[in-house]
């Protein structure tokens, strides 16, 4: 049986892109031809974001454009994973019956096999959707869809359970995938070609457990031959232990940059966010990175508009920010979303002046980003290629160590020439809002910043 084209969109965050990346694999195994062009597909799974209402309104807004597919011809079946049909189940298919299959967070290790049921004619329950049970997946080798970068996933799910958060309802309590299980998952992308791994999870600090494993399993990662950078993603500040400090203080392969999701400095907003450690162990965090002799470039989130925040609250948030810890830093008004706790408290803030209080925290950052870039003009800082510019034709674009994809500003390359997936030295020669401007050198560069 010839099998149907398929194509898989992805939408949401680094982690759901690891999912689709593992059913890539597992498609290729069943011989599924992939396509990327969705209007040549007969088959497509949209791997959806659930975790605030604008992400709801995308994920709905994708699935809705191929259900007009399916219904002019061109597509035969529509499938829906991830995050939208774990948290909103059975009312997905009733809201879109054009559905043909909705696979729940840690379900979707199943699908090539469901969807060769359904190619068979067979008639596999709609709804699969089940309590998450991450075991399955945290062995299955992952298609990369770059290959220099790849995302190693460390954990699943959250135990953190902040006020405003959808996370645990949807993904279930944090469970570790085994130490040398993903030593042995990035070893063979090093081997396939990654040049940077990013380690991600909900939470990289609570891997491990009370064990506290991240630092071990760094220390294995960075013995990883081929491997040139190892980035980390979303480090809770109160679980930054000294060990982890001293590791990212070293040279080793370890980027310079540690993403750390603050959400506020307010000691009464954190509270009512179940936010734990406070102000107090977030500017120690902040002051023990600072305080190491490698520059560590800080990323962060903060969200603004939280039921009860004061103007003094905000204020408190806006001087913070002004202080300049931050290389870069998103910013997000608070979204109620129902089923948390945040949605019921009294004091909800109006959303014009959310929208208001997150521009001038944005105008804040702006500035102090443009403070710490310009620090580099007329310096050499190593850089990853990526290739042609999506702004012009004529700009190369590559990254810093500082510089995450997707999430923070790039690097264009004005002068000189190097193939997607090397490390080159770059010299800086602009600075633009978020972004670099660089000559390239002749040298490969030092990861250290």
């Amino acid at each position: 049986m010839a099998l149907p084209k398929t194509a898989v969109i992805t939408l949401g965050c680094p982690k759901n892109q690891v999912d689709a990346e593992q059913l890539l694999f597992l498609l290729i195994g069943k011989h599924f031809p992939l396509v990327s062009r969705v209007d040549e597909a007969e088959i497509i799974i949209v791997n959806t974001c659930a975790f605030i209402q604008p992400a709801v309104e995308e994920s709905l807004d994708a699935i809705l454009e191929i259900a007009e597919l399916k219904r002019r011809g061109s597509c035969r079946f529509l499938v829906v994973m991830g995050c939208l049909p774990q948290r909103y189940t059975q009312e997905l298919l009733d809201q879109i019956p054009e559905i043909d299959l909705a696979i729940g967070t840690s379900a979707f290790p199943k699908l090539p096999d469901l969807l060769l049921d359904l190619l068979r004619g067979g008639s596999p329950a709609k709804l699969q959707v089940e309590p998450p049970d991450y075991r399955s997946t945290a062995g299955l080798p992952q298609a990369a869809s770059l290959p220099y970068t790849a995302y190693l996933k460390i954990a699943e799910g959250c135990n953190n359970r902040c006020s405003y958060c959808t996370i645990p309802r949807i993904k279930g309590k944090q469970i570790s995938f085994p130490l040398e299980e993903l030593v042995r998952r990035a070893a063979e992308m090093a081997a396939a070609g990654t040049r940077e791994l990013i380690v991600i999870a909900q939470d990289i600090t609570a891997y491990g457990g009370k064990d506290q494993g991240l630092v071990p399993l760094l220390e294995r990662l960075n013995d990883i031959n081929g491997l040139e950078w190892i980035r980390l993603l979303y480090a809770y500040p109160e679980k930054i232990s000294p060990e982890l400090i001293d590791l990212l203080g070293q040279e080793t392969k370890i980027c310079p940059y540690l993403d750390l999701p603050v959400q506020h400095i307010s000691d009464a907003v954190l509270q009512r966010m179940n936010r734990h450690g406070g102000s107090r162990s977030i500017r120690k965090t902040i002051q023990a990175l600072e305080s190491l002799k490698r520059k560590i470039h800080l990323r962060s989130t903060v969200i603004v508009g939280f039921p009860g925040e004061t103007e003094a609250d905000f204020q408190q948030l806006l001087d913070f920010i002004a202080e300049g810890h931050f290389t870069y830093l998103g910013c997000f008004p608070y979204w109620a979303e129902a089923g948390t706790r945040a949605a019921t408290m009294s004091g909800q803030v109006e959303d014009a002046v959310k929208e208001e209080r997150c521009r001038i925290i944005m105008d804040c950052q702006r500035r102090a980003t443009s403070r710490h870039l310009q620090a580099y003009l007329g310096k050499s800082l190593p850089v990853l290629m990526e290739g042609e510019s999506g702004e012009s034709e004529f700009l190369l674009q590559a990254r810093t160590p500082f510089q995450a994809p997707d999430i923070d500003g790039v690097t264009y390359i004005t002068d000189g020439f190097a193939q997607p997936g090397e490390i080159v030295s770059a010299n800086i020669s602009q600075v633009h809002d978020y972004d670099l401007f660089a000559a390239l050198g002749n040298a490969p560069g030092e990861i250290s910043s």
